[in-house]
């Protein structure tokens, strides 16, 4: 009787025991007279080129901005070089913190998987750094194609010299590959037979022997691992690097026998054209030294998606605004259709050159 006594008691004192509060995951709120803006940048990692100058110009605009209305409230997030935590983060962008709209200024592989995640965001995905044309939906190139500066390389090549012999340098990064798929098919789209040269720890000295003796080099992706090798190459060679490429690494260059240049906004360089590019110029040159081009498209980026938001922050009505806009900015003027999402105008890209640390790159 004891022990009968003692188990009901004790399954008396179970029963009673209170149940455990469930706490439902807050939904972010939203300031009124805001829309939200998180931005996916290269703060800490080996993925080049590093996202410091794009956070500058967004932190400018913002600065800038402040008493606007509505008001962008902007989210930085580090994805530390890291292509799957780019897609994390962009989902959870989405997902969790509800964002109006994504800048990406990281390099990313548009393949299926990726599209499908912009797509179902369903908000403005804006990539500052080069991607395929993402053709329609929620995803917009503010950059050039890979297939659109691989003609801007090779048209400047074909006008100073023959394209026979030309070699295509390539390493295996994300970065790299579409790049360099871009560049062979408009090689053989020119009815030249491509010679793609390899490029990794275990090529480099096969690499510098294969450059002593070519006229045409085209490096696809971040400079940085092709630096020892294009020193290599001969006096007067055309020496075309990638739309990636940091200026530090530039300058690692500027004793090479080649003609080194690279793709880039020709209004960066030259800072003419109009008031508002003299005065972004101005801006940031004072808070962090000359621009590159991917800065400037973080700065437009955020004057695109403000134009978008004056009629309200709904995602299809900020994409339906950004298709029927042209934009004039700072890197170029955008201009997007509904089946035509990448919007840098053609004639403002220009080859560019190293002058020097501290100061702007110059129009070849």
């Amino acid at each position: 009787m004891r022990a009968l006594t003692l188990a009901l008691a004790l399954l008396l004192t179970a029963c009673t025991q209170p149940r455990p509060a469930l706490t439902p995951t807050p939904v972010p709120t939203r300031e009124p007279g805001t829309y939200s803006v998180t931005a996916l940048l290269d703060l800490s990692g080996s993925r080049s080129p590093n996202g410091g100058p794009q956070r500058d110009a967004m932190e400018l605009w913002a600065d800038q901005h402040a008493s606007a209305s509505p008001r962008a409230r902007l989210k930085i997030v580090d994805v530390a070089g890291s292509p799957s935590r780019t897609l994390i983060e962009l989902r959870r962008a989405a997902a969790e913190d509800r964002a109006d709209a994504i800048v990406v200024g990281a390099s990313v592989v548009y393949d299926d998987t990726f599209a499908r995640a912009v797509e179902l965001a369903h908000v403005p995905v804006l990539f500052t750094l080069p991607i395929v044309d993402p053709g329609g939906g929620f995803g917009f190139a503010l950059a050039p194609t890979p297939a659109q500066l691989a003609v801007a390389a090779l048209d400047d090549a074909a006008a100073r010299t023959v394209l026979t012999g030309s070699i295509v340098v390539s390493d295996e990064s994300p970065s790299a590959i579409p790049e360099r798929a871009a560049l062979m098919a408009d090689l053989v789209r020119r009815s030249v037979i491509p010679t793609l040269a390899k490029a990794g720890p275990a090529e480099s000295a096969k690499l510098r022997t294969t450059l002593a003796t070519s006229t045409v080099v085209l490096f696809a992706g971040p400079a940085k691992p092709y630096l020892d090798a294009a020193r290599a190459a001969p006096a007067g060679s055309l020496l075309y690097f990638s739309y990636l490429c940091d200026p530090g690494d530039m300058g690692d260059l500027r004793d090479a026998p080649g003609l080194v240049t690279w793709p880039g906004s020709r209004w960066i360089a030259a800072g003419v054209a109009s008031a508002a590019r003299l005065a972004f110029l101005g801006s940031y040159t004072d808070r962090a030294g000359p621009p590159t081009t991917p800065a400037a498209s973080a700065f437009d980026a955020l004057a695109l998606l403000a134009s978008a938001a004056e009629g309200g922050i709904d995602g299809a009505q900020m994409r339906r605004r950004m298709e029927a806009t042209t934009l004039a900015g700072v890197a170029t003027t955008y201009a997007f259709t509904p089946s035509r999402h990448a919007g840098f105008t053609m004639s403002d890209l220009a080859l560019l050159r190293y002058t020097g640390a501290r100061t702007a790159p110059v129009v070849r």
